[in-house]
């Protein structure tokens, strides 16, 4: 159960056993070192799934079954950067391929990674900010996470580390109370900050002092278990990435789902595919309970305003979920529109990730870094997500990282020092695969700023996946005509 609500919404709207990819990278910050071996770390997260997971999953209206049971059982190859290498931004970390309601229910535990790789990275790079980075933990585990990351990056450290629970609680519980000020009402709120949590003890913490502060809602199973919470959630990006298309994706949830049905807009268009196509596939089967969710950050206020404009036209005035980087000033600011347009408070939620898990003191956080764990090949087809964020878009297909051999030679030229490649392709003369090969000590001021360039084959991938998603949104322009 140590995963959110909405993967095994997805595993029964979708296909649980079919072989998928998933990869993970980090997108900014970098250089990171790598202070874990990448198969024992995800073999540490497979879990014990039992039948009375099943059955929790069943009691709660989910249809899975014993096909869900079975990929939850199933195994998993990992490829990744070995321990003690580095790797840049954007560079591919690790993949995971198996059962798609396998691979995807890792994605939170996966992503929890990047602390272990920022403390290693700060201690091999900034050794001496390790205490005021470091002297203080949220929780044991966190302080037992720090301690083996440190360890595996060789450095003993010569303070205490204290442990502030106490602190924590009260840090979030108070941005939890300021944010139910605002919006007056529990049911349009909810916490949804798993993937921003450095481990589960962590993140218990956390939904345990927003349930204090008077929320009702978690997207985490586990803790919705355990603190008499209601677990929530909508669909995600790699739902969508799995059919091709809003609207393949979006009617298959919804013949395949009760009680309400979320599409999230922006993993092609929200403007051009999402939004218009969510309206269609709602008019088709009128009686279902629907929402929407818009995502993207950087068009959120455009795309609110238009999605409020779109709904009242075509006369489905559906709720709005509204999530991605939402704290207490952005809630008041969509608010305000809210007012200004006159939308009902009870059509508008919102979903707080990280501000509800952050930190009270300057540990390493996910938002520091943007680590993702992405969909990028489902069966034996590429895909990736597109979103309205050109930054958040993703790597296709099988992806590996290719890193140049000896970067500091003078006849370097203007060769980057990192490739994305794709399993089984063949790198260039001067490069080897970085990603399950041998150590490579590439000196890590060498890969600051480095922008991996993509290899023909992830290159050609790419260009397809493009040319399908404009396709897609001329057919959305034209069905709305």
């Amino acid at each position: 159960m140590r995963t959110d609500w909405y993967k095994p919404v997805m595993a029964a709207a979708g296909a649980p056993l079919r072989t998928e990819t998933f990869n993970l990278a980090i997108r900014q910050g970098g250089p990171f070192y790598m202070p874990v071996d990448p198969v024992d770390y995800i073999d540490s997260l497979l879990p014990l799934f039992t039948d009375g997971d099943l059955h929790v999953l069943q009691s709660a209206g989910l249809g899975v079954g014993a096909e869900y049971a079975y990929a939850m059982r199933g195994r998993v190859v990992v490829s990744g950067v070995p321990k003690g290498s580095w790797v840049g931004d954007r560079e591919i970390v690790l993949t995971v391929t198996g059962p798609s309601a396998l691979v995807s229910f890792l994605e939170a535990q996966v992503i929890w990674l990047q602390f272990r790789i920022q403390v290693a990275t700060l201690a091999k790079l900034h050794p001496e900010h390790l205490q005021a980075r470091l002297g203080t933990a949220t929780c044991r585990r966190e302080r037992d996470i720090i301690l083996e990351s440190l360890d595996q990056a060789g450095v003993n450290p010569d303070f205490e580390i204290i442990v502030d629970t106490d602190g924590y609680r009260d840090h979030i519980q108070q941005r939890a109370e300021k944010l139910l000020d605002v919006v007056e009402d529990p049911e349009r709120v909810f916490e949804a900050g798993m993937r921003a949590a450095s481990c589960s003890e962590q993140h218990l913490i956390a939904v345990e002092a927003t349930a204090e502060a008077g929320f009702t809602r978690t997207s985490n199973i586990e803790a919705a278990i355990a603190f008499g919470m209601m677990a929530s959630g909508t669909t995600g990006h790699e739902h969508t990435q799995r059919y091709g298309s809003d609207e393949r994706a979006f009617r298959m949830v919804r013949d395949r789902m009760i009680g309400e049905v979320t599409f999230l807009l922006d993993t092609y268009s929200t403007r051009y595919s999402g939004l218009p196509t969510a309206i269609r596939v709602m008019n088709e089967a009128p009686a279902h309970e629907y929402s929407i969710r818009l995502d993207s950050e950087s068009t959120m206020e455009g795309d609110y305003l238009l999605g409020v404009h779109s709904l009242r036209e075509a006369n489905r005035p559906v709720p709005i979920n509204l999530g991605g980087g939402f704290d207490h000033q952005r809630t008041e600011r969509f608010e305000a529109l809210r007012r200004q347009v006159d939308w009902p408070p009870e059509m508008q939620r919102y979903m707080y990730g990280q501000y509800l898990v952050e930190p009270h003191v300057p540990l390493p956080t996910r938002g520091a870094v943007g680590a993702v764990f992405k969909l990028s090949q489902t069966g034996t087809v590429p895909t990736m997500k597109f979103s309205d964020s050109p930054a958040k878009r993703s790597a296709p297909g099988n992806p590996v990282t290719w890193r140049l051999m000896s970067p500091g030679r003078a006849d370097r030229g203007n060769r980057p020092i990192g490739i994305i490649g794709q399993l089984g392709e063949q790198p260039p003369a001067d490069y080897e695969v970085l990603t399950g090969g041998r150590v490579m000590h590439t000196p890590p001021e060498m890969l600051a700023n480095a922008i991996p360039h993509l290899s023909p084959q992830t290159q050609a991938i790419v260009d397809s996946l493009n040319t399908s998603r404009l396709t897609l949104i001329a057919e959305s322009t034209q069905a709305t005509l």
